[in-house]
């Protein structure tokens, strides 16, 4: 089994992302192959940060949990959640469960979180009728993009999460954290320094502060990575502002020390996400690799049955 089996593009769309490797035999044969040529692919993927195969022949979530830990050995438990998945095989998880006819923004996975995965990979088992697409943004160069002393204060301030697991509003503090025992909940609290208040037995409010940037483990460089743009309450539709107010919002963002992001650093980064972001349909069997650290991705909205599986992997706390 040779290497150049596997043809080399790139997305029409973008000269620099997504990297398409193109495989035209059996999903049998593409399991032979990356079982092979393991390194060869994630070399690949350390030096372009995005990586799309397509045709790969593969078709069932044991099949994608194979090739994923053919190359990740294990993928990593979806926890701390931001968003209703379902889980469909050894760690294996559907895309965020959300209204076909809304948006998802640009984010990197977890980065709200002290431990995140550095790789995330996703799988079209069921491509969309029309649209569905899942935009992708190389963060360096959004951010080369935003006034400099916007990145400068918040490398000093850092960033503000506030969460409220609320009956009926987003996701419960039991589906948070992956367990009914407050106990277990309050010891993961007390461990990563997150405050917290019980406003009811089934209202849970958390507030903890991250940096803007961290180091990339491979790298060695700083890198824009969190959850400030997706958490804005900029991007809540002003109807679920005016019915919750900021206080009950599920998750919002505000600088380190509490002061609220300003509307024209909203602004400036959903200009520079336009300015930077590709997307590409998805083709059945399509296996899509990212650098969680260096891209953000997103959901377009969608007509049409879709199914496109989640795996993470390398897990990541900072101390690289």
């Amino acid at each position: 089994m040779e290497r150049n089996e596997m043809l080399i593009g790139r997305s029409e769309q973008n000269g620099t992302m997504p990297l398409i490797f193109t495989w035209q035999r059996s999903g049998a044969e593409f399991l032979q192959w990356i079982n092979h040529y393991s390194e060869y692919v994630k070399e690949h993927l350390a030096q372009h940060g995005a990586l799309l195969i397509r045709g790969t022949g593969l078709s069932s979530v044991e099949e994608f949990n194979s090739s994923f830990i053919t190359l990740y050995s294990r993928s990593l438990e979806y926890n701390f959640r931001t968003s209703p998945r379902k889980e469909l095989g050894d760690r294996i998880y559907t895309s965020t469960v959300h209204p076909a006819d809304q948006l998802i923004h640009m984010h990197t996975e977890n980065s709200y979180a002290p431990v995140w995965n550095q790789i995330i990979a996703f799988f079209c088992q069921v491509p969309a009728l029309t649209g569905g697409e899942t935009p992708l943004a190389d963060e360096r160069a959004v951010v080369s993009r935003i006034d400099p002393s916007i990145l400068e204060k918040f490398r000093r301030k850092g960033i503000l999460y506030v969460r409220n697991a609320i009956p009926g509003v987003g996701l419960s503090w039991q589906e948070i954290y992956q367990t009914t025992d407050r106990k277990k909940v309050e010891r993961y609290l007390n461990e990563n320094g997150i405050t917290y208040s019980w406003e009811s037995a089934e209202h849970l409010r958390t507030s903890w502060a991250l940096p803007a940037f961290r180091i990339h483990p491979d790298k060695k460089e700083e890198v824009w990575f969190n959850h400030m743009y997706f958490g804005h309450k900029g991007l809540y539709d002003p109807d679920v502002l005016e019915y919750f107010g900021e206080d009950q919002l599920p998750f919002v963002t505000n600088y380190g020390d509490g002061e609220p992001i300003e509307e024209e650093v909203l602004s400036q980064f959903t200009d520079a996400y336009n300015q930077c972001k590709v997307v590409f349909q998805w083709e059945k069997g399509d296996l899509l690799l990212l650098d969680n650290m260096v891209y953000s991705h997103g959901r377009n909205p969608y007509t049409g049955d879709r199914s496109i599986l989640v795996a993470m992997a390398r897990r990541t706390d900072g101390n690289a």
